[in-house]
């Protein structure tokens, strides 16, 4: 498979700040987050991995939604990006309804 082309300068500043938005709001999974550090950088899974010190089929695993990643891993990647695993808020897509007493 051929290497991905590096985005621009500029690329990588409206993706970083459309990733950090997207961050804020809450409203990215953990597999699209992967996806969207990784397209920043430019790298393949194998590179990206690599650079983060983690094996390619964990990139490859939570980048599908299917990876159980440990605390460590999802650290060690989301560290280059200022990031950190932590508890944030479940958002629901429809208001809870009141209930009756």
């Amino acid at each position: 498979m051929p290497r991905r082309i590096r985005p621009t300068r500029e690329e990588q500043n409206a993706l970083r700040l459309a990733f950090y938005e997207r961050i804020g709001r809450g409203d990215m999974t953990i597999p699209e987050a992967m996806k969207a550090m990784r397209k920043m950088t430019g790298l393949t899974q194998a590179e990206f991995a690599a650079h983060r010190g983690v094996s390619r089929r964990v990139i490859q695993d939570i980048e599908r939604g299917t990876g159980n990643p440990t605390v460590e891993s999802l650290n060690s990647v989301a560290k280059l990006f200022g990031l950190q695993v932590g508890f944030i808020s479940i958002r629901r897509k429809e208001p809870a309804s009141p209930t009756s007493s």
